[in-house]
């Protein structure tokens, strides 16, 4: 029998974040990661994206389980929107648990999800599939590998990783197993793309504490550390550092606040009850003895580091001789949100330290020799880049071939691609419903905001809109008077009289040139005049002003 293993990811292959992937084995299917990204520059009123499930909905009967590969929002984040729709058992660590649960009880699904703590080498069946955890090095502790054992071999999910050799908890990767399933087969490894491009063993999270500490030494005033809040690994930095130089930690941003507390309820932070203060009592303590954790290295908008530089947040405010560092890597996308909250620091008077050009941040992400070393270790037949944009997985893809995989044993995959694998071959033969979800955040579960509404948001945003007021005679449909013109976001029409003295004759010429028929017809006459005057604003103006028409009937 030819047994076939089919992977399909639904996001995170061919961009950065948003990371679904689903694993599909005879009537078996598995997901690993479901998380978000969130949007950049023009958000219109959305929360956070999420991958389209379409494709699981269609396959429902066939899913038997999530695993989670660490607790970064770009692999968690998505989790509530797809076991509100589809209730599933979900396999993490303990630590991504206790992040998960957070999102979970905030959603309101706690109490009705199934969660399991899998701990490392100890193989979990479900239906066709044998999940294998492999402990991996990365940002975040608890962080896994997975070895998934199907009837038609074994592949390597790496999942964000780098060999770090002295990670901050001790616990390093767990190369042995790696090699041991190396030496008895690997049928595919899919491998973190994300920095392939930078030569070398990516720098590991213990040498930030040198350049780090030369900050704290010479910091007179207050020092305000913005980094990921499930970064668990810097948070530690910077709380040994904060004792160290007698400094009180001030958590600031909702998710730092929780993945804190939970980091030290779980026992993955380290940190005395008297050297975290609440932000409500940060004005009691002086500059020189206060740092602040901040969530925002994004620059997102209404993130606790983006309230402090315009000095809207309660208690807190950034201060001449302020130092400011930003350690986090910038996301694709970010650079104009970082660069505005960087400007506002300047403007308070403040330092601002940023990897551009300080030593302030590492990648939890391996460079090409630990991809290297991962491909060496595990030795696969078929080489599958993943987790990067089409540029990185391109260039990942060379650096396998290099290490002397079979080009034809190399395969580049996109979101919606369903791959095939077996022992005597490697195939895309059909694509799959992907794309993305947009989320509005409210009580309880978020609401997915059609495309539609979208479209409608941005028009508005980008081109504005007119009101069309219509009075017209009842049964005659005559028009009594000048059309009324109100103009938002699209040219203030008493200043245009011009504008709207044509405007008025267009639709002068609309009602006149309408039939009886079609202007009793209420719906269809608003859309005859939609289009006809939305044609003749984009000849006049070049925009595309959303219509909202008005039939007064007298």
């Amino acid at each position: 029998m030819n047994h076939h293993l089919e992977v399909i990811p639904l996001g995170g292959v061919g961009e950065f974040g948003m990371n679904c992937t689903a694993l599909a084995s005879g009537d078996d299917m598995i997901v690993i990661d479901v998380g978000v990204m969130f949007p950049g520059n023009d958000p219109l009123g959305v929360d956070v994206i999420a991958p389209d499930i379409s494709f699981l909905r269609e396959n429902r009967d066939r899913l038997r389980a999530i695993f989670l590969t660490h607790g970064h929002e770009d692999h968690i984040g998505g989790v509530s929107y797809l076991i509100n729709e589809i209730p599933l058992p979900i396999y993490a660590s303990k630590l991504t648990l206790g992040l998960l649960s957070g999102q979970l009880k905030e959603h309101g699904l706690y109490s009705s999800v199934e969660l399991h703590t899998f701990l490392p080498r100890r193989p979990i069946v479900v239906g066709n599939f044998t999940v294998e955890p492999i402990h991996i090095t990365h940002s975040i502790p608890d962080t896994y590998s997975l070895a998934v054992h199907t009837p038609a071999g074994t592949i390597i999910w790496t999942g964000d990783f780098k060999f770090d050799q002295t990670p901050i908890d001790g616990r390093l990767s767990d190369v042995s197993r790696l090699s041991e399933l190396g030496d008895r087969g690997v049928l595919a490894l899919l491998c973190d793309s994300t920095n392939c491009e930078f030569a070398s063993l990516a720098a590991s999270e213990h040498s930030l504490y040198e350049p780090l500490a030369n900050i704290f030494q010479k910091a007179q005033r207050k020092i305000i550390v913005a980094c990921f809040a499930s970064s668990l690994h810097r948070v530690q930095i910077m709380l040994d550092l904060a004792s160290r130089y007698g400094r009180k930690a001030v958590p600031v941003g909702r998710s730092m606040i929780a993945n804190i507390h939970a980091g030290l309820e779980l026992g993955y932070l380290r940190a005395t009850p008297e050297l975290l203060v609440h932000a409500g009592e940060a004005r009691q303590l002086s500059p020189r003895e206060t740092l602040i954790l901040s969530t925002g290295s994004q620059g997102e908008p209404m993130s606790a580091l983006s309230r402090l530089a315009v000095n809207e947040f309660k208690n807190i405010s950034v201060d001449p001789g302020d130092v400011v560092i930003l350690s986090a890597r910038v996301i694709p996308g970010n650079e104009k949100l970082i660069a505005n909250v960087t400007n506002h620091l300047c403007r308070r008077g403040a330092e601002v330290y940023d990897s551009s050009f300080f030593p302030v941040h590492v990648s939890g992400h391996g460079y090409s020799d630990d991809i290297r070393l991962m491909i060496n270790l595990t030795r696969p037949r078929y080489f599958i880049p993943v987790h990067g944009e089409y540029r990185q997985l391109r260039v990942n893809a060379a650096l396998a071939h290099q290490q002397r995989i079979p080009a034809d044993n190399i395969r580049i995959i996109e979101n919606g691609d369903l791959l095939r694998l077996s022992p005597t071959g490697c195939d895309v033969p059909l694509k799959v419903t992907s794309g993305r979800r947009f989320m509005d955040e409210g009580e309880g579960i978020p609401e997915e905001v059609h495309e539609m509404v979208l479209r409608d948001r941005r028009f508005l945003s980008e081109d504005g809109f007119v009101v069309v007021i219509m009075r017209m005679g009842r049964g005659t449909g005559e028009l009594l008077g000048d059309p009324e013109l109100i103009s938002r976001g699209f040219v203030v029409m008493e200043n245009s009289e011009s504008l709207a003295g044509a405007a008025r004759a267009e639709l002068s010429n609309i009602v006149a040139e309408s039939s009886v028929e079609e202007k009793q017809d209420e719906e269809l006459f608003k859309e005859i005049l939609r289009k006809r005057l939305k044609r003749f604003l984009r000849k006049e103006t070049g925009k595309r002003p959303m219509i909202i028409p008005v039939v007064l009937e007298i």
